[in-house]
């Protein structure tokens, strides 16, 4: 299967200077319509997996909008326009930065960013949003020892899935930063999928512990979206992976 997987991090009203995470309200309300026109239907990481697997059907034209970190801001600025669409999201959040901040961050000359508290994400999850997690604290998986990438994954979906009383199956690769015994690690700790940026393989979903997203810059223009989002796009990217 070839669906569109998009990752964002950051939507707010005007673009950050310092890095390139931040989408504005003004794109992604224009990128939202763009998909609503066209009959795009959102669905969770977790339901791709299983359709992947033969074990349910996807909608003809679907799409998984993903965001990575769990900021508290996507609640004030994002969540609106995806309700006015009728759309729901994924959010990955990091563990151990639960009504902290984005700690991983200090010392880049980042700003300062808000995370999300318990009580956001059960909203969130109220909404029909899937809630997955974005390792324990964010740390890049590739090279890690044994221990360390259980800690990143096993205890990261404990502690994720006692604080919201419910199941978390799906994970994303901090820094989009994988390989093999993270992608093991990942399996092992029970996550049905997991979301990279640029696996080695044919399709998007050719492996579920390594699905190839579509990165949403900032500078993308609408048309740049629809490119990025169309099928020959997609099947482009899996024949420059053979």
């Amino acid at each position: 299967m070839n669906l569109p997987i998009l990752m964002y991090h950051s939507v707010k009203p005007q673009a950050s200077a310092h890095n390139d995470l931040t989408v504005t309200t003004a794109a992604f309300q224009a990128q939202l319509q763009y998909l609503n026109k066209r009959g795009f239907q959102t669905v969770t990481l977790a339901h791709v997996a299983k359709a992947a697997q033969g074990r349910a059907r996807l909608p003809r034209r679907s799409v998984v909008i993903t965001f990575d970190d769990g900021y508290a801001a996507l609640l004030e600025y994002a969540k609106p326009l995806l309700d006015l669409m009728g759309f729901t999201a994924t959010v990955f959040v990091v563990g151990q930065a639960l009504g902290r901040h984005n700690f991983w961050d200090e010392g880049k000359g980042l700003a300062r960013e808000q995370c999300m508290t318990r009580s956001h994400l059960a909203e969130l999850q109220g909404a029909g949003w899937e809630i997955g997690a974005h390792g324990l604290t964010h740390a890049s998986l590739p090279g890690l020892a044994a221990g360390d990438l259980r800690r990143e994954t096993e205890e990261a979906k404990h502690l994720l899935e006692t604080e919201l009383e419910t199941r978390v199956e799906v994970f994303s690769y901090p820094y989009g930063a994988w390989d093999a015994a993270a992608r093991e690690a990942v399996r092992q700790a029970g996550y049905v999928a997991a979301c990279a940026i640029s696996p080695g393989t044919r399709s998007v979903t050719a492996d579920p512990w390594a699905l190839r997203r579509v990165y949403v810059k900032p500078t993308d223009s609408l048309g740049d979206f629809a490119r990025k989002i169309s099928g020959w796009y997609l099947a482009f990217r899996a024949w420059k992976r053979r």
